[in-house]
């Protein structure tokens, strides 16, 4: 017998710095008649972070699979999935590959909640409190391309529409949950609270000139958030480094060596966010380098709500 995890169980465990060598699997929940013991005793716990007052969210065949025995939430299993649908952990235990988890999540989480689980299954890192910056490296588990690609073919599986919209919205390759919770509103659509501006790129590579080589002590440096037409980006500045700190002395390196090839470099804080003047001039700020028009009382009476989302955990 084997164990499959879905739902919050599965984001949890897709958040693991291991994850990215999950392999696709064959397997359903067919042959999971019951909460399997040995396959639970076979998991190291300690390489994950799951909330201890949560119970497991585990997949199950039919309603006369359920178990009430503590600690375990089960789920009626969709059949006829697509292949792929869960990922092989180890010998008998599966999670839900990170198509499938959106799917299952979609219907629990807000607007930018799944957004932002989006860009996480597409960025390069994982939320973590283990970590001292609230979040770990690792490799994409996905691509916008490869959920899309999922998703579209079981179109009237529940949360199907909410996943593509999500899709559709989040922007992948970033390095951090504030990067992309730094870009969130000036992309958006002002329908939602947003300033509707073109979306940058994340995490662009830039090829320093010379004299940018000397200032930042490399040759190609990148860019949280770049608008590549324009020649504008945008920088997170992290509040757990201030003036004299080795990170915000690379941060200010980079921003001169970029700055000094003709380009425009703005420092942005999540504070930033919080005060509707600051970020009011910001996207009026943006939209005059990129040379598109604003019309910040669009989406206004949204807006508050919308960076609550946002920063919402």
């Amino acid at each position: 017998m084997a164990i499959f995890f879905g739902y919050k169980t599965a984001e949890h465990l897709l958040n693991s710095a291991g994850a990215p060598e999950f392999r696709p699997s064959v397997e359903t929940p067919d042959r999971c008649g019951f909460v399997d013991a040995h396959a639970l005793s076979s998991i190291d716990w300690t390489m994950f972070e799951l909330p201890a007052d949560e119970p497991l969210d585990i997949m199950v065949p039919s309603r006369n699979d359920r178990t009430r025995r503590k600690g375990f939430a089960c789920h009626l299993a969709t059949s006829d999935l697509p292949h792929g649908a869960y990922l092989e952990m180890m010998p008998d235990v599966f999670v839900a590959s990170p198509a499938l988890c959106l799917l299952q999540r979609c219907s629990d989480l807000t607007y930018a909640g799944r957004i932002k689980l989006v860009a996480r299954f597409c960025g390069t890192y994982a939320p973590s409190k283990r970590s001292l910056r609230g979040f770990i490296n690792r490799m994409p588990l996905a691509t916008p391309e490869a959920l899309r690609s999922f998703i579209e073919l079981v179109p009237l599986m529940r949360g199907s529409k909410l996943a593509l919209q999500a899709i559709d919205l989040a922007l992948p390759n970033a390095a951090s949950p504030m990067e992309t919770e730094m870009v969130m509103p000036f992309y958006l659509p002002w329908q939602r609270g947003g300033f509707n501006l073109p979306r940058p790129t994340m995490n662009y590579e830039m090829t320093l000139s010379d004299r940018g080589r000397a200032m930042a002590g490399k040759e190609v440096v990148k860019v949280d958030a770049y608008w590549e037409d324009a020649g504008f980006g945008f920088e997170y500045q992290s509040e757990l480094f201030h003036e004299g700190d080795e990170h915000y002395g690379d941060d200010i390196g980079r921003q001169l060596a970029i700055e000094s090839m003709g380009k425009t470099i703005r420092m942005v804080t999540l504070a930033q966010l919080k005060n509707s003047a600051q970020l009011e001039y910001l996207a009026e700020l943006t939209a005059c380098h990129l040379g598109v028009g604003l019309h910040p009382g669009r989406g206004k009476s949204a807006r508050s709500g919308l960076i609550r989302d946002i920063l919402s955990d």
